[in-house]
C-alpha cells in the first residue's frame, strides 16, 4: 500500500510538473517568451516537495515489503518476534502515507489552475480513487492510537529497566535511545547547515522522544489531539531515519556525479519540509533556539531559505526526475501530462472526442432541459396575465 501511494504521488507530480513547465505566463524574458509557471516560487514550493514525497514513499514501500517477507519467513518457523514491530510500523506509515498522498494530489491539481479541475487532467479521478484510503485498512484516527500504544510500551520498558542502556529498541522506537542522554542546548542552524541531513534527522528524533516522554507523563489528562500529534512525531522520526539510510546507500546503488547530488538534494528537501511542519514541537520543547527579539527576526528563516535554495537547485532536473518514473501517456491518462509536452493539442483532441461535443445541442436538451425551460416560460406568461 505504501509503495502504491508513492506511485500515486509520482503520477500527480509528473502531470503537474510537466504542465507547469509547458505553461508560460507573466513577464517576458530576453527570448521574448513568457516565464514558465514552474519557475514561480509559489509553484515550485508546492510541487517539488510532492516529488520528494514520491521518491521517499516508493522506496519505503520496497523496504517494507522486504521486512514483511522477512517476518513471513520467520512466522513459518513459529517466530512471532517481529509481529508487534510490523504492526506499529505499518500503522504509522499507513496514516502518514495516505494523509500525505491525498493532500499531494489535491496540491498538484490546484497548482494547474482551471485546467487541473478538468477531467482531462486525470487528477480528479486519482483523488476520488484514493481519498477513501484514509479510512479503509484502518481509519487513520484509530491507527494513531495503535502507534501511540506501541511507543508508550517501549518507553515504559526503557524507563523501568534497571539498566536502560541494555534494553533493545526496534527500528520504529530507536529514537527513544536519545532519552538516555541529556537534551542538547537549543540549536541555531544556518542555511548552509540545514543541507546536512543529519541535522534534520537528529531534530526529528529528539522531537519524537520528547513528545512521547511528555505524553507518558500527562496521558491521564491529555488533550484531544494528543494521539495524532504523538503518532505524527513518532512516524516522522522513523521515516527520517530511513531516509538517512537511503541517502547513505545512494553511492552503493551506483549513483555518482550529478545524479548522486540531485538525489541527495531531493531527499534532504523531504527532510526539511518535514522539519518545517514540526516547528511548533521543535520550539515548544526547546530543540531550536528562538531569537532574543523574535519581533525583529524569524528564527525559522534559515530553514525556509534552505528549502527555497534546494527547490531552485532542483528546477532544472524536475522533468528528468519525473521522467525517471517511467510513466507512459497511457498510464498517466492525462492531457496535461503528455510526455511530448503538447498539452493543448492533447486537450483539443480529447475535447473533440468527447461524446457531448459531437452535436451543437446535446440529446439531453430535448429530453430534459427543453421541457423545464418551456414550463418556466409558460408559468411566467400565466403570471404576467394576472
Amino acid at each position: 500500500m505504501i509503495a502504491a501511494l508513492g506511485w500515486l504521488m509520482a503520477k500527480a507530480a509528473t502531470i503537474s510538473i510537466r504542465y507547469s513547465t509547458v505553461r508560460r505566463q507573466g513577464s517576458k524574458g530576453r527570448d521574448g517568451l513568457e516565464q514558465q509557471v514552474i519557475t514561480y516560487p509559489s509553484q515550485y514550493i508546492r510541487l517539488l516537495p510532492v516529488l520528494s514525497h514520491a521518491y521517499v514513499f516508493i522506496q519505503l514501500g520496497r523496504s517494507l515489503l522486504n521486512a514483511f517477507n522477512d517476518m513471513s519467513s520467520r512466522l513459518a518457523s513459529g517466530d512471532t518476534s517481529l509481529l508487534a514491530e510490523m504492526h506499529a510500523t505499518t500503522s504509522g506509515l499507513k496514516v502518514l502515507a495516505t494523509t500525505v498522498a491525498v493532500q499531494d494530489v489535491e496540491v498538484a491539481r490546484r497548482a494547474m489552475g482551471g485546467h487541473g479541475f478538468s477531467a482531462f487532467s486525470g487528477l480528479g479521478r486519482l483523488y476520488a480513487d484514493f481519498l477513501p484510503s484514509v479510512t479503509y485498512e484502518g481509519d487513520n484516527f484509530v491507527l494513531d492510537q495503535q502507534v501511540v500504544r506501541a511507543a508508550l510500551k517501549s518507553y515504559t520498558r526503557l524507563t523501568a529497566a534497571a539498566d536502560s542502556s541494555a534494553v533493545p529498541l526496534s527500528p520504529s522506537t530507536a529514537y527513544l535511545r536519545l532519552l538516555l542522554s541529556s537534551q542538547p542546548a537549543p540549536l541555531s542552524v544556518s542555511t548552509e547547515e540545514w543541507k546536512n541531513p543529519a541535522t534534520a534527522i537528529a531534530l526529528l528524533e529528539w522531537r519524537a522522544a520528547l513528545v512521547v516522554r511528555d505524553h507518558a507523563k500527562t496521558k491521564d489528562e491529555s488533550d484531544a489531539s494528543a494521539n495524532q500529534r504523538v503518532s505524527k512525531a513518532v512516524t516522522d522520526a522513523f521515516v527520517a531515519a530511513q531516509v538517512g539510510k537511503i541517502i547513505d546507500g545512494l553511492s552503493a546503488e551506483g549513483l555518482k556525479g550529478e545524479t548522486l547530488a540531485v538525489s541527495q538534494r531531493l531527499l534532504v528537501l523531504y527532510l526539511l519540509t518535514v522539519v518545517e511542519s514540526a516547528l511548533v514541537d521543535l520550539y515548544s520543547f526547546g530543540l531550536l533556539s528562538v531569537a532574543a527579539n523574535i519581533a525583529l527576526s524569524d528564527p525559522a528563516r534559515s530553514l525556509r531559505l534552505a528549502i527555497d535554495a534546494l527547490c531552485r537547485s532542483l528546477l532544472s532536473n524536475s522533468i528528468g526526475l519525473t521522467d525517471a518514473f517511467g510513466f507512459d501517456d497511457w498510464v498517466l491518462d492525462s492531457a496535461l501530462g503528455v510526455h511530448d509536452g503538447k498539452v493543448y493539442d492533447a486537450l483539443w483532441e480529447r475535447a473533440q472526442a468527447e461524446p457531448l461535443n459531437k452535436t451543437d445541442v446535446t440529446e439531453a436538451y430535448a429530453t430534459s432541459i427543453k421541457y423545464i425551460l418551456e414550463r418556466g416560460s409558460r408559468q411566467v406568461k400565466a403570471q404576467s396575465k394576472l
